[in-house]
Order: C-alpha cells, then sequence, then structure tokens
C-alpha cells in the first residue's frame, strides 16, 4: 500500500509539472501573440498618420504654388521653386521635409531622341559607347518596328539574351520600365530615373532643370550647370524681404514628402499633382506611391570622375 500511495503521488507530480508547462506555454504565447499585435497596430497608426501627413504636405504646397508671390526664405535667403531644393515643414508635431520639382524639367521617354538620351547618360557618367548602346535601347523598346536602331535591341536581341520578353514596341506607361530595357542596370536606371518622365507633354524647360538635363540641353559639364543652377535659384533682389513676383511653371509637378531628413530612413511618400488655378478643386493628384527607394535618390554629387 505504501509503494502504491507513492506511484500515485508521483503520477500526481507529473500531472502538475505538465499542467503548469502547458499553462507556461500558453502565457507565453499570449505575450509574444500581444506583442506582435501591439507592434501591428503600432505600424498601422504610422502608416495611417503618415499619410494623412503627405496629403496635408501636398495641399500646403499647392497653396503656396498658386500664390503669384512669394517671400525670401530668412535661413536659406532663396524663394521656393520647383527645383529640388528641400524644405522642411513642421505641422502637427512632425517635421517634415518636401521636395517638389517641375515635371516638365525633365525628358519624355516617349519624345526623347537617341542622341539626346546618349549626351544625358554621359553626363550621367555612363561611358560613351555604353550610352549609345542603352539610348538605342531605350528607343527601340518603345518604337512599333522590329527594326534595331545602330547597337540597339528589339525582339531577337531580347531572345538572344535568354529574355523571355522582347521589345514592348509601344510607347512607356512609367519609368519603372527602364528596368526591363536590354543593357539596363540598377546602378544606371538610379541614375537616369530622376531625369525622365512620361507625364510631361513639353519640355524639359531649362529654367527648373536639374543639373544633368541642363548640362545636356546646354552642352556644358555638370559642374558649370551646378553653378549655373546655384546663382539660378537665388533671390532676383539682393537682401529682398518683401514678396516678389515668382515663376513656378507647372502646371505639373512631382513632391516628395519624408520624415525628418530627405536621405533618412523614415517614411517617404512621391506623388504627381497638377495645379487648376482658380478652378474647383484647385489642384488633382494623378498618382501617389509610398516607399520611395534608394533607386530614385540619385544625386549629381555621386558621379565618380
Amino acid at each position: 500500500m505504501m509503494s502504491r500511495r507513492h506511484r500515485q503521488r508521483g503520477i500526481a507530480l507529473m500531472l502538475v509539472m505538465w499542467v503548469l508547462t502547458l499553462l507556461t506555454v500558453m502565457a507565453v504565447s499570449l505575450t509574444a501573440s500581444q506583442r506582435t499585435e501591439s507592434s501591428l497596430t503600432e505600424n498601422h497608426v504610422s502608416a495611417a498618420r503618415f499619410r494623412a501627413l503627405a496629403d496635408a504636405a501636398i495641399a500646403y504646397t499647392a497653396l503656396h504654388f498658386m500664390t503669384q508671390s512669394a517671400l525670401v526664405e530668412e535661413e536659406t535667403g532663396t524663394l521656393w521653386r520647383p527645383s529640388g531644393s528641400p524644405r522642411t515643414w513642421s505641422f502637427a508635431g512632425s517635421d517634415l521635409s518636401i521636395v517638389v520639382y517641375n515635371e516638365s524639367s525633365r525628358y519624355n521617354l516617349n519624345q526623347v531622341q537617341p542622341e539626346v538620351l546618349a549626351n544625358l547618360l554621359e553626363v550621367l557618367g555612363v561611358e560613351t559607347e555604353e550610352a549609345s548602346a542603352l539610348a538605342a535601347a531605350i528607343v527601340d523598346w518603345r518604337d512599333e518596328d522590329d527594326l534595331a536602331l545602330l547597337d540597339g535591341a528589339e525582339d531577337a536581341d531580347y531572345e538572344q539574351a535568354g529574355r523571355a520578353i522582347g521589345a514592348k514596341d509601344a510607347p512607356y506607361e512609367a519609368v519603372e520600365e527602364l528596368r526591363q530595357v536590354l543593357g539596363m542596370t540598377q546602378d544606371i536606371y538610379r541614375r537616369l530615373a530622376p531625369e525622365v518622365t512620361v507625364d510631361a507633354n513639353s519640355g524639359p524647360e531649362e529654367r527648373f532643370a536639374s543639373p544633368a538635363v541642363l548640362a545636356t540641353l546646354r552642352g556644358v559639364s555638370l559642374d558649370e550647370a551646378l553653378e549655373e543652377i546655384a546663382e539660378r535659384d537665388q533671390p532676383r533682389v539682393p537682401d529682398a524681404t518683401s514678396a516678389l513676383a515668382v515663376d513656378r511653371g507647372g502646371p505639373l509637378y512631382r513632391i516628395r514628402v519624408s520624415e525628418g531628413d530627405p536621405g533618412g530612413s523614415g517614411q517617404r511618400m512621391e506623388a504627381l499633382f497638377q495645379l487648376f488655378s482658380g478652378q474647383q478643386p484647385p489642384y488633382q493628384i494623378l498618382w501617389r506611391r509610398y516607399g520611395v527607394g534608394a533607386a530614385e535618390d540619385w544625386r549629381p554629387s555621386e558621379i565618380e570622375e
């Protein structure tokens, strides 16, 4: 009888230990689940808040760009023009960086000629032969015939390179299609993408052009273009503090909004909007995307000599 009682106590002890283990696992699992749900909730709230802030930044920019005059900024001594210079805006307890471009100051991928594209690629640091071949391939992608330009690429070239799909033989619908062009690398795309568009029907306009586009238009070096732009973006009247008439081009603008520093790791948004002065609504957002990556953040200073 004593032996039987010892066995029963041992079994009871094992059951208690199993129950405690099971309860511990359940408690840990619930804690981890709660932490995951809390983290997901915080991420959703943060993303929703940034989307609202980004929309407010677009409205704020549209309001300023619809005015016919502007004040010179005290800190920088420059006017706010759509030339790609970052502007810091504090709203609802958050610091946002706003960068605006005049969309018509980019080359239209569906209109630009291969010689101009080749020059632009050279300005961006691509070797002459590679720039010429890639420019021809970019144009071959959009033209409707099957005849390749000199050093270009049509369906047969894509097939020989092991590509499942050949040239599109239709206009570009998005700049991202450049990634599919034969000969395009991630590094070259990172440099070329900020200089081209598929949305503007005219241009590029010199008055708001980037250094690379201006250098291509003028046939000057990138350094000369940078110097000209630095002079171009200065106030018309030195030490002016009163309202000045300012030309901002338009009506099509590309805007980037980011949390804090534009080169940081915070959330980002890019959008294309068009102004309709004197109409309701006064502007229209044509498209927007979130999480703009490093492929679109190239700057001319990154060119290696």
